[in-house]
């Protein structure tokens, strides 16, 4: 079977099911009416959703089987304290007890994978409920930005478009059921770009899905090239978005982007509305943000989340690598949801600086904010007070280039920390597609 006819089936297939009005109609209309109610009722609602989640994970997951389902609606706050927290290693070391039917898939059941960039690849059970669900959060998020239904849509995330070896256009795959234009972000590269830059142009997206990598590169190809393309708005997901990517990105592809915050493992989903807040969606699962000592804090602590829609493997106080904290106050956008600071990313991502102390990747897009003739970059710990900073050439870098991004980190960032240049021909994404621009090599 070709990729393309493999690529058409699926997007009709994913179209019968995530976009029918007779499935996803009621979920539709119930996450809409959400966005209207007190943050009273919402709690109301998420108190009944973690009650059945709590009952569901003692009923088919036996490693709670020892806890009691002696508790009413009103007490499951109380109870999910009895819940101990659980990680992805949790979940690796016990394959039978935190999955459902003794670790056995279901036919109607989904599988979800994390990327696995930080650690062992995970496997998630997803009942058809949940990915119906799925789609209508990230739905709702689009009309944030002004998208419905309907309107053309492109995206340059990870999906396989055509085949990573071709050699012309096009680098694109059009799925006709959605007015959905998939672009290659493998061939993101100084031979395909203008093809690729052409075919947008031409289509006239209302929006555009992307990983800030990839929106990143082809905003600096677009810059470069003296073009710019009037998307209305970038929807972000999956990586960080840093200063220098959102300064690049506006303007010159787009308008304005929009962030999302999930994962796999579907525990949490932050979503970013106009005034540039990001929205824990409260009707999504129930999230604790919890200390190094598994207790509440309003400082940065874990993201720790409970699921409500996920009944096939319902995961309980699963705890992320992420770290956030709360954010007082209502936004001017009027919608009742809770905000956070800004997510900071996987904590094994963080590096720190001579002093030992953690340095934030926003502290190192400074430095290369002003930067001039890089393709790609990325900055890895490789010891304590030791930075790597790779570098993909363009083809006018020089000398003065290089003593200019030192300068930048020695006066923007630490002025002390060990740094070696490393030239490189490539820095590719992971096998998942996406970019990990600070990675700290000594965990």
């Amino acid at each position: 079977m070709t990729l393309e006819l493999k690529n058409e089936l699926t997007y009709a297939g994913r179209y019968l099911f995530r976009d029918n009005p007779l499935l996803v109609g009621r979920v539709a209309a119930e996450l809409a009416a959400n966005e209207r109610r007190s943050p009273e009722e919402l709690d109301a609602i998420g108190q009944r959703k973690l009650h059945a989640t709590l009952q569901r994970a003692i009923q088919v997951l036996p490693y709670y089987r020892n806890l009691s389902r002696d508790f009413s609606v009103a007490e499951a706050r109380d109870a999910l304290r009895q819940f101990p927290i659980v990680e992805k290693a949790t979940l690796v070391a016990n394959p039978t007890t935190l999955y459902p039917h003794g670790g056995a898939k279901k036919p109607w059941e989904a599988i979800g994978k994390t990327s696995g960039t930080s650690g062992a690849p995970l496997t998630i059970y997803r009942s058809p409920t949940s990915v119906l669900y799925e789609q209508e959060f990230i739905k709702r998020h689009w009309s944030w930005g002004g998208y419905r239904q309907g309107m053309n849509r492109a995206t340059l995330r990870g999906d396989l478009a055509v085949p990573i070896d071709r050699k012309q256009p096009p680098y694109w795959f059009f799925n006709r059921y959605n007015r959905q234009l998939i672009l290659s972000s493998r061939h993101l590269n100084d031979r395909c770009v203008d093809a690729i830059i052409d075919r947008l142009a031409e289509y006239k997206a209302d929006m555009l899905q992307a990983y800030p990598s990839a929106a990143y590169t082809l905003a600096l190809y677009l810059a470069k090239r003296g073009r710019k393309l009037d998307i209305p708005v970038v929807f972000t997901g999956s990586e960080p978005v840093y200063g220098h990517q959102h300064d690049a990105i506006v303007g010159t592809l787009a308008h304005k982007i929009m962030d999302m915050y999930g994962m796999a493992e579907r525990v949490a989903f932050a979503t970013q509305c106009e005034h540039g807040n990001m929205h824990l969606n409260q009707d999504y699962s129930h999230v604790e943000i919890l200390d190094d000592n598994g207790n509440p804090t309003d400082d940065y602590g874990f993201v720790v989340g409970t699921t409500y829609h996920n009944h096939a493997q319902p995961l309980v106080r699963y705890r992320l690598s992420d770290r956030t904290r709360w954010k007082p106050g209502r936004c001017a956008c009027g919608r009742p949801f809770p905000m956070i600071e800004e997510v900071t990313g996987k904590y094994e991502d963080f590096i720190t600086g001579s002093n030992g102390m953690a340095v934030s990747p926003s502290v190192l897009t400074f430095a290369f904010k002003y930067a001039r003739n890089i393709k790609r970059s990325q900055v890895a710990q490789v010891g304590q007070g030791k930075w790597e900073v790779r570098l993909v050439p363009d083809t006018g870098w020089s000398e003065a280039d290089r003593e200019l991004l030192m300068h930048n980190l020695r006066t923007m960032v630490d002025a002390e920390v060990d740094v070696d240049l490393v030239y490189k021909d490539d820095l590719p994404n992971t096998a998942a597609g996406k970019f990990r621009w600070v990675v700290n090599e000594t965990t």
